[in-house]
């Protein structure tokens, strides 16, 4: 058999004390502070994210060393790209979550694979890449190590500047590819070094021949979503598990004023509806019950929507779905009829806000009666609704905050969760930076109608006057863990129930409640967890 030629390395959560540490050098009356306060409990004496007390608490009273998180469901772009690979020739494999499959990447490490691919979907910032390219190097030091995805074409936006060349050696890679879809130069990079080509040849790559970082040829990539589908016949069942994420567009179809995904992604494209049909076969042959469909708008063009929602009942493959929904698209009963008889249980809904005016300076293109009739007719058919929410976006004020408060009560959607605007400088907002005052970035800005404390201090204030909807914490966590622990046994009620509690935990903790009442309500969750039913975890401590 020929040597593998590539792995793929899906996510590295890192650690959640460095978090914790950081958040808390930023300050009280900081956004950092303020999320990290309100997504953590504490067991034993120490704060750890909300899955992570979930199972040392189970791990009590059954013996395991089980670790549920939500890694299990298996990182998409790194099923994605071992595909991709394959289909070209390659032999390739993926690893989820680097932090929980030491024996699966030592293994695969060990046949020495002349190309390790680091994806950086949801990084920020370059700490969790640094921790991967050093055990590499440890384990298969004859590897190429290539970085590629967001975190390098965000670096990038201002051009290879000096700051950048010292996060490139600081990440410690042997290239980085700097293209927003990226697969087809992963492709031609792995084919160069196992025939010993010129990588100075491969298109979007950043490589350092003589001390110094540069680009090679840059060539916009435009893969076919329906020929680059993933082969779901070369994963076993016990890699892919209960649930499973899916893709079946690209890029999104609205230019929201904070995002600039739309612009670095490129135009909307779609997958077939037959392409998406035989990926859910293929899905529901390895034993998958619960699919997440990650398109930035599932429900956009509503026509497909209806017709993908069809198809699924056509189907009857007995698959429940979770998805981003859009209510401003679902403009009739018929859409919402279909989502649910096609198994729909859930949605990430981005309301952002219950105000008009800033919704209007968000170009969401959505009106305060689309969103509580939508919430209405979803929670009407039993599909489960999470409302997020930005505070702080330019024209926001301790009024408008109020509307939102006043919004998510009388909607009620069953999860919620609000959180600091992170001010962008690549978005289109900022292309009105003079005009509206704003200064600074991230987590540290102001403008002319609020700063990033004041939308911190009103994000506490919501987390108390909110309370027709239960809080979703983040860290490790979010609206997807839904689906995973669905998988695991643990149904939305169940899982609905024990945030409640969490969610009041954490209340009394930051408000500086009584050492009594803590006791009890940290009792309260524990036997909540003690009484669930739940099927061990695939990781493990």
């Amino acid at each position: 058999m020929d040597g593998l030629d590539c792995v793929v390395i899906g996510y590295n959560e890192g650690d959640f004390d460095d978090y914790r540490v950081m958040c808390e050098r930023a300050g009280p009356g900081t956004p950092e502070f303020q999320i990290m306060r309100s997504e953590h409990l504490v067991v034993d004496g120490t704060a750890m994210p909300w899955l992570d007390a979930f199972s040392r608490i189970r791990n009590r009273d059954t013996g395991r060393a089980d670790r549920y998180h939500v890694g299990e469901v298996f990182n998409l772009a790194a099923l994605y790209l071992t595909s991709y690979l394959r289909r070209r020739g390659l032999r390739a494999e993926p690893v989820s979550l680097f932090s929980a499959e030491p024996d699966r990447l030592a293994a695969l490490l060990a046949e020495q694979p002349a190309v390790v691919a680091i994806t950086t979907t949801f990084y920020v910032n370059i700490l969790p890449v640094g921790p991967i390219v050093e055990y590499v190097r440890q384990m298969s030091p004859s590897s190429h190590i290539v970085v590629g995805g967001p975190l390098v074409d965000n670096l990038c936006q201002s051009g290879m500047t000096g700051a950048v060349q010292d996060f490139f050696f600081a990440m410690g890679a042997d290239s980085y590819i700097q293209e927003s879809q990226g697969e087809l130069s992963l492709g031609r990079l792995c084919h160069a070094i196992r025939s010993g080509a010129d990588i100075a040849a491969v298109d979007n790559l950043i490589h350092c021949p003589d001390g110094e970082w540069v680009r090679t040829r840059r060539r916009p990539e435009n893969n076919n979503l329906d020929e680059c589908s993933i082969d779901w016949a070369g994963f076993s069942p016990d890699l892919i598990g209960r649930t499973a994420q899916l893709r079946t567009a690209r890029s999104c179809a609205f230019k929201c004023s904070f995002c600039d995904y739309p612009t670095r992604a490129g135009a909307l494209a779609t997958a077939s509806v037959e392409t998406v049909r035989k990926e859910l076969r293929a899905l529901a042959e390895l034993g998958v019950q619960n699919v997440v469909f990650v398109d930035d708008t599932f429900n956009v063009p509503p026509k497909r929507f209806n017709q993908l929602c069809q198809m699924m009942i056509d189907e009857d493959l007995g698959l429940r779905w979770y998805s981003y929904f859009r209510c401003s698209n679902a403009r009739d009963e018929e859409s919402f009829d279909l989502a649910a008889r096609s198994g729909c249980a859930g949605v990430f809904l981005g309301i952002e806000s219950g105000d008009s005016e800033v919704l209007a300076n968000m170009h969401k293109l959505a009106q305060d009666s689309q969103y509580r009739v939508g919430i209405a007719r979803l929670k009407e058919r039993g599909i489960a609704t999470f409302a997020s929410i930005i505070v702080g976006f330019p024209g926001e004020t301790e009024k408008t905050v109020g509307n939102t408060i006043d919004f998510l009560n009388e909607t009620a959607p069953d999860l919620w969760r609000a959180q600091a605007w992170w001010a962008n400088p690549r978005s289109p907002i900022y292309q009105q930076k003079e005009q509206l005052a704003i200064a600074g970035e991230g987590y540290s800005w102001s403008h002319f109608s609020m700063s990033s404390a004041e939308a911190a201090a009103l994000t506490d204030e919501m987390f108390e006057r909110v309370t027709e909807s239960v809080w979703l914490p983040l860290y490790d966590f979010d609206f997807w863990s839904l689906p995973y622990l669905e998988g695991k046994g643990v149904g939305v009620g169940e899982l609905t129930q024990l945030l409640r509690t969490s969610q009041e935990l954490m209340g009394v903790r930051n408000r500086g409640g009584g050492p009594a009442r803590l006791a009890a309500l940290e009792q309260r969750f524990a036997d909540g967890v003690a009484a669930l039913n739940v099927e061990p975890a695939k990781f493990s401590y």
